[in-house]
C-alpha cells in the first residue's frame, strides 16, 4: 500500500512538472529572469553581421523621454510605459494584459548590429514590457528602407527567426519617414522582442 502511495505521488509530481514546463513557454511569472538568447540566435542565421555598439541608458518612469542608440536609431518612452519586472509576467500570451506600471528609474542596455545587407538590428535587455495603451515606439536609421514602403521592423524571436508582428496586430504597423532616414514602428515589449529591417510574410505563432 505504502509503494503504491509513493508511486502515484512520483507519477503525480512528474505529471505537474510537464505542465510547468509547457506554461513556460508562453508566460514567465514575476521576477524570473527572461534570457532568451535571441542576439546569439539572430547572429548565427545571419553570417556576415557586425556590431555597430553598446549603450545603457537609464529610464525614468516620471517622465517622457527618447533615447539615442549606436547607428542613429532612437526608442521614445511616454512615462509610465514599462511594466515593473518584478510583478509582470512575460511573454507571447501576456503583452495586452494589464500590470503594475514601474515606479523606480530602471537601467537598460542596448546593442545594435547590421546584418550583411546593411539591415539593422537592436537587441534590449533586461526582459520588459510595457503598459497596455502607453505606446513606446523604436525607430531604426536606414535611409534606404525608410525609401521602400516595404520596409517592415520585425520581431526576431529566441530562435533568431524574424517575424511581422503587423499581420496579426495593425496598430503594430510599419512607418517610413524618409525624410528622417528613420524606419519606425510602436512595440510592446522587448528582450526576446528583438528588431531588424526586411521584409516577411510570417506572422507570430
Amino acid at each position: 500500500m505504502r509503494m503504491q502511495f509513493r508511486l502515484a505521488s512520483s507519477l503525480l509530481a512528474l505529471s505537474l512538472a510537464a505542465v510547468m514546463a509547457a506554461c513556460s513557454d508562453s508566460a514567465v511569472g514575476p521576477n524570473e529572469a527572461h534570457q532568451d538568447g535571441s542576439a546569439a540566435a539572430w547572429l548565427k542565421r545571419n553570417a556576415g553581421a557586425r556590431a555597430d555598439g553598446v549603450t545603457s541608458f537609464v529610464y525614468d518612469p516620471a517622465q517622457n523621454a527618447t533615447f539615442r542608440l549606436p547607428g542613429r536609431h532612437e526608442i521614445f518612452f511616454p512615462r509610465r510605459a514599462v511594466c515593473d519586472p518584478a510583478t509582470s509576467t512575460y511573454g507571447l500570451t501576456e503583452w495586452d494584459k494589464p500590470c503594475n506600471p514601474l515606479r523606480e528609474p530602471i537601467t537598460i542596455t542596448a546593442q545594435t548590429f547590421k546584418d550583411a545587407n546593411g539591415r539593422p538590428y537592436v537587441d534590449f535587455s533586461p526582459a520588459l514590457r510595457f503598459v497596455p495603451g502607453r505606446q513606446v515606439v523604436l525607430s531604426l536609421y536606414d535611409p534606404a528602407a525608410a525609401e521602400d514602403a516595404t520596409s517592415i521592423i520585425n520581431w526576431c524571436g529566441p530562435d533568431g527567426r524574424c517575424v511581422d508582428e503587423s499581420l496579426t496586430e495593425p496598430q503594430l504597423r510599419t512607418r517610413q519617414r524618409a525624410g528622417k532616414g528613420m524606419v519606425e514602428r510602436a512595440i510592446k515589449h522587448f528582450s526576446g522582442y528583438n528588431i531588424s529591417v526586411g521584409r516577411t510574410t510570417s506572422a507570430p505563432e
